[in-house]
């Protein structure tokens, strides 16, 4: 690599909420070689609402036309890459400067991995859903075009009439558990902030349980309001509102009032069952505006909240008794969260691979 000049310009948030910052590389100076034209590379990194963290990057190539007067950005000869575009570009140009891409005709799979078995399964693992199914793809038509691999495959095929379904089913159960690992983590860890809760799942739905069907993208159903809450759709049509909070470490969701002799719901609790009421109504009040734009019946409408740990039986009870007493509001703790999780995954590692379906990422 040879000595490189980039100017970097880091973003104040509360300036600029959805920017991290920026890097600009000249890669074309058209003073210096008489051109006429300059080339810059700007590089900016996109901050992820949830989090505050880095979420991608967009890469812009400018093309500016110089004259004695003026410069002018010539837009007929500027690109701009956004988010796996620019990772793709960053691979493909490392990869062949590597000398890893063959020089014979053909498509490649380009692997960044020493190359054993564990390895390669390891690494296809970590591929995104459309990145496997190309894998797939690209390996199949390289089976039909070279017989040995053919035969070995067809071979493998003839012992195992349910091979490619078994695969399959292997692969997402692999990933199910990488996630499900992921949120336990998540929920030890007293740093991860309630949109990193949030943004696991909504990338991850099948964690809810198995009768979400999907996410919803509407969640402005009340005028000048956006709200926090996730809307799902259940398998039997119904909609539920999902807030996710924290596990808030350190505190009970319930305490022990001794005067009274009862379990009370803590500050947070108070504030988030509050919240959801209070949003449930807006909903009821606007029904017929609903109902007529977006045929959804809000009086079906559920709320569910996710806050809080149940790690002892006093806990549990005491929630137990509090959710018999709302109406269209549930509490579940993220303790209840791993369980619902948890028997999601052991049913398809206990059914037959053709029932293993992905239940959306």
């Amino acid at each position: 690599m040879e000595p490189t000049k980039v100017y970097v310009d880091k973003r104040d948030p509360s300036v600029n909420p959805n920017l991290l910052g920026r890097k600009e590389c000249v890669l074309k100076d058209g003073r210096a070689d008489r051109s006429k034209v300059r080339r810059i590379a700007r590089l900016t990194s996109v901050r992820d609402q949830h989090t505050g963290e880095h979420h991608h990057d967009a890469l812009t190539i400018k093309t500016i036309a110089l004259s004695k007067t003026a410069c002018e950005v010539d837009p007929t000869r500027s690109v701009q890459l956004g988010g796996d575009e620019t990772r793709r570009l960053a691979d493909f140009l490392a990869a062949s400067g590597s000398g890893s891409v063959p020089s014979d005709t053909g498509g490649y799979i380009v692997m960044p991995t020493k190359g054993s078995p564990a390895d390669v399964i390891r690494a296809l693992q970590d591929l995104t859903a459309t990145d496997r199914m190309d894998a797939l793809a690209m390996l199949l038509r390289e089976a039909s075009e070279k017989p040995a691999i053919l035969g070995d495959l067809v071979s493998r095929l003839a012992a195992d009439e349910r091979f490619i379904e078994k695969a399959a089913a292997a692969m997402n159960l692999a990933v199910y558990r990488q996630v499900l690992f992921r949120l336990e983590t998540m929920i030890d860890d007293p740093t991860v902030k309630e949109g990193q809760f949030q943004a696991l799942l909504e990338e991850q739905p099948w964690l809810f349980g198995s009768e979400y069907s999907c996410i919803l993208d509407r969640r402005r159903w009340t005028r000048d309001e956006i709200t926090d809450f996730v809307p799902r759709r259940t398998t039997d049509g119904r909609v539920e509102l999902i807030e996710i909070k924290t596990p808030l470490h350190g505190k009970s969701l319930f305490n022990w009032d001794a005067s009274h002799k009862v379990w009370a719901p803590g500050v947070e609790l108070s504030r988030v069952v509050a919240q959801a009421e209070n949003y449930l109504e807006k909903l009821d009040r606007n029904r017929d505006g609903i109902l007529a734009n977006d045929r959804e019946d809000v009086t079906k409408m559920r709320a569910r909240i996710i806050i809080g740990r149940d790690r002892d039986d006093d806990q549990r009870d005491a929630l137990r008794r509090h959710n018999g007493h709302l109406h269209r509001i549930e509490i579940i703790t993220f303790d209840g969260l791993l369980a619902i999780a948890k028997r999601v995954l052991r049913y398809f590692e206990d059914a037959p691979a053709e029932q293993c379906v992905v239940l959306g990422t």
